[in-house]
């Protein structure tokens, strides 16, 4: 309930109790100050006027160091770098801004196709997992591309500054800035006129969301707004194709999970932000035209991933021989039942990003203003194939040849949901999506890359042991098969 501001507690009907305390402050207050007038000490005032003076200094001073200055702060210069004004630390406050920066954007958004008419998109996110290998992908067509990213620490920043070393090498520039900075975006539209927008920047991860709430609500619902803003200003509109999650299924038992499935009822806070972002997408689709579609991806997973994924933290933990932690959700009666998710290979997932990239018709609005209906839509992007988390482990132990200390456990009510399967005849028809990668195959190149990437001594072991014993079967039966 709010606090109700209609006086001090108390004061309603106590009138007689009122009146009754007022004469005797009235004759303690001047009790008090005759003392004081008819018996004066010169060495008392003295010291009196001293400590008022001292708590006088302090607290001018105090106001003067802590209050805002009355004195407006003076605009930047157009060519002087600025100050993100949403970054994660202040010692990481990014600059962006003055004529070398913005050669760096037109250089990086340039598009590269022989014949001139490739998309010019804008990635958020870029340097994030899912973000970084569509950016590399939409680069290496000849599309002109700029990566937007904050590099925040919710996990290892070194891992995003790696992968943003990568698309540097492709001429791909990441801009250090957020998605929340209105000034820094309306620059962005300013200096480049995109065709397309991949909005992947958000704040992942159903778990953290019992630690840190409000990081959600800033990033996947104010950061969105303040990206639907810009491009509804902007002049062209650009068509937007953003991540929403399979996590907005929620507690719905229906699988597999078809877009047209209830999305109502959310089992975290991280699913809301997305729901809520699908709500909104909406809106400005029908109030200010702009082109959108959300794709709903189904648990992620491969090279350059994210630490806090299953198969990334378990690949750490049983290399360094911690137990592991496999939940079980309770299935009918004491039946418990092992969780299943619909792992999908990163390479699947950058396919169906670039072909709803592809196929996003145009927005239709112009100076924020609707001139016509636009595109809203929404597509599942899963594997078809949910698997059980411990045959991820057992694939693991295999891959790793490292037995997992396993520990199972009941599932905590902690957002996360037992089962996810994804409907994805929608996105086939129309995006032309096929995933093509096996959980064992795109797991054995995530091995691959994590043992060079943080282990390159053991991946060397590795290699020479796959060599040796590569030598020792063809010696044996004359013949020898590889897998690519």
């Amino acid at each position: 309930m709010a606090p109700q501001l209609t006086g001090a507690p108390g004061t309603a009907g106590a009138a007689g109790g009122a009146a009754s305390v007022k004469p005797q402050f009235h004759h303690f207050h001047h009790h008090r100050l005759a003392t004081r007038h008819h018996h004066p000490s010169p060495t008392s005032l003295l010291s009196k006027l001293a400590f008022w003076s001292v708590c006088s200094l302090s607290l001018l001073l105090a106001f003067l160091l802590l209050s805002p200055s009355a004195a407006p702060a003076p605009r930047a210069a157009p060519d002087s770098p600025r100050r993100s004004l949403h970054t994660s630390s202040p010692s990481a406050a990014a600059t962006w801004g003055g004529a070398a920066w913005e050669k760096k954007v037109r250089a990086s958004a340039r598009v590269r196709r022989a014949n001139g008419r490739g998309l010019t998109v804008l990635v958020t996110g870029a340097a994030g997992f899912v973000g970084c290998h569509a950016a590399a992908a939409l680069r290496r067509r000849g599309d002109g591309v700029l990566g937007l990213d904050n590099f925040n620490d919710y996990y290892d920043p070194a891992l995003k500054r790696g992968r943003a070393a990568l698309l540097a090498r492709s001429g791909v520039y990441v801009v250090d800035g957020d998605i929340a900075d209105a000034e820094l975006l309306a620059k962005l539209f300013d200096v480049v006129p995109f065709t397309h927008v991949l909005h992947l920047a958000a704040q992942a991860g159903v778990r953290h969301a019992l630690v840190d709430p409000m990081s959600y609500v800033r990033a996947n619902v104010g950061g969105f707004v303040a990206l639907l803003e810009a491009a509804r200003m902007a002049n062209p509109q650009p068509a937007i194709v953003w991540a929403s999650s399979s996590s907005v299924y929620g507690l719905n038992s229906h699988v597999p999970f078809s877009e047209h499935d209830r999305t109502d009822r959310p089992a975290s806070l991280y699913a809301a932000t997305k729901k809520a972002g699908e709500e909104i997408a909406h809106a400005y689709n029908h109030i200010y035209g702009l082109s959108l579609t959300a794709l709903r991806f189904f648990t992620v997973y491969g090279p350059w991933g994210r630490p806090d994924m299953a198969y990334f933290f378990f690949t750490r933990d049983i290399l360094a021989g911690r137990p592991i932690t496999v939940y079980e959700s309770a299935g009918g009666g004491t039946h418990q039942t092992t969780i299943s998710r619909d792992f999908t290979y990163i390479d699947d997932i950058v396919k169906g990003c670039v072909g709803a990239l592809d196929t996003a018709g145009r927005s239709t609005g112009s100076g924020g203003k609707k001139r016509g209906p636009a595109p809203f839509r929404t597509y599942n992007l899963g594997n078809t194939s949910p698997v059980p988390v411990t045959q991820l482990v057992d694939l693991l132990e295999k891959l790793l040849k490292v037995k997992a200390v396993r520990k199972i456990i009941k599932m905590p009510r902690n957002g996360d949901v037992p089962y996810t399967h994804a409907n994805i005849s929608l996105a086939q028809r129309e995006l032309g999506y096929r995933p093509s990668t096996d959980l064992q195959t795109g797991l054995k190149k995530f091995v691959r890359w994590y043992l060079e990437y943080y282990m390159p001594g053991f991946a060397g072991k590795q290699k020479q042991h796959g060599s040796s014993n590569s030598k020792s079967s063809r010696g044996r039966s004359g013949n020898t098969s590889s897998a690519r």
